[in-house]
């Protein structure tokens, strides 16, 4: 009998190892998605235009191939959550280029502490005190980042406002698809019609504030196609499958990584730096959400909350 059990406890974790490569595949593509819109050449607007014109069609072959439903009932409750996401995709791109890759990342990432504040009066959760307490210690953690760059080099409080904007704009965005779904539907088409208002908002903010759009080059064809697909795309599909047999605490911890990846991207292909009270402001930050996760009150909590650190839906690239 032990020897019928243990041989199926190996059997597990050997079956683990595929969806947690799939995570950390997620976060790997959703790590260097914002070097990919550094190295874009166009202007920031130009460069929200094309991306957010490309993805609906591949959102609609990839709906079309699993014949996912698309009526108007579907496109209707996506109106609201996709007005939120397309707002945060204009503040998470800007801070991209308007602040250092360290200060976007991270400070973007509280939105998960943010969840946790609203979301016992819209979604009717219950939340800790220990939850409470360490979402308060990651937002001062945002601070360290944020005036630990100080007044020189390419973190600014503009682009760190941006940032945070972006969290802020996400939450709404992640409340509002949690109460539109409540009905069940199918997750390929409520993604391609918030896509759509995404398109409509980010896309009409960026054709009017731009005056490069005819600057397209091939490099960055190339470059916007990669974040759509790898970042966006192939990281969403990545996490999707793998929740079905990763726990969530574990795969939301895992997460965690996206902007220590980020930082160590922009690092390695743009050579930003990141300064000491910066540093300990991300690791207090990073230390802050993982305790979230660690003292959740509930599996349901833990993804429901961490689940907001999926960049595709944040709008990242």
């Amino acid at each position: 009998m032990n020897r019928v059990s243990s041989a199926g406890r190996a059997i597990s974790a050997r079956a683990q190892i595929f969806p947690i490569g799939a995570v950390l595949v997620a976060n790997l593509v959703w790590g260097i998605g914002p070097s990919f819109t550094l190295a874009v050449d166009m202007s920031i607007n130009s460069t929200i235009f094309y991306r957010v014109l490309l993805w609906p069609f591949i959102l609609l072959a990839i709906v079309l191939f699993r014949k996912a439903p698309i009526n108007f009932e579907t496109l209707k409750v996506s109106i609201i959550p996709g007005m939120f996401f397309g707002v945060s995709t204009i503040f998470g791109f800007v801070s991209f280029r308007t602040t250092s890759i360290a200060n976007a990342t991270i400070i973007g990432s509280v939105a998960s502490a943010i969840t946790l504040f609203v979301a016992p009066f819209f979604l009717k959760e219950k939340i800790s005190v220990l939850q409470v307490v360490f979402a308060v210690t990651s937002f001062c953690g945002v601070a360290m980042v944020a005036l630990g760059a100080g007044s020189g080099g390419i973190a600014t409080l503009r682009g760190d406002a941006f940032a945070l904007a972006n969290a802020v704009f996400w939450t709404g965005y992640f409340v509002a698809s949690k109460r539109a779904r409540v009905g069940g539907i199918n997750t390929w088409s409520f993604i391609f019609g918030v896509s759509i208002i995404q398109a409509i908002i980010a896309g009409t903010w960026g054709a009017i504030t731009s005056d490069d759009l005819t600057s397209i080059s091939m490099h960055d064809v190339w470059l916007i196609l990669a974040m759509t697909l790898l970042s966006g795309t192939v990281g969403h599909t990545a996490m999707a499958w793998a929740q079905r047999y990763v726990p969530a605490g574990t795969s939301s911890l895992i997460c965690l990584l996206a902007p220590v990846l980020s930082m160590f991207f922009a690092w390695v292909f743009f050579g930003q730096t990141i300064r000491t009270w910066q540093a300990f402001g991300s690791v207090l930050v990073l230390a802050s959400l993982a305790a979230v996760v660690r003292f959740g009150t509930s599996e349901r909590v833990q993804r429901d909350v961490l689940s907001t650190a999926d960049p595709l839906l944040n709008s990242n690239p």
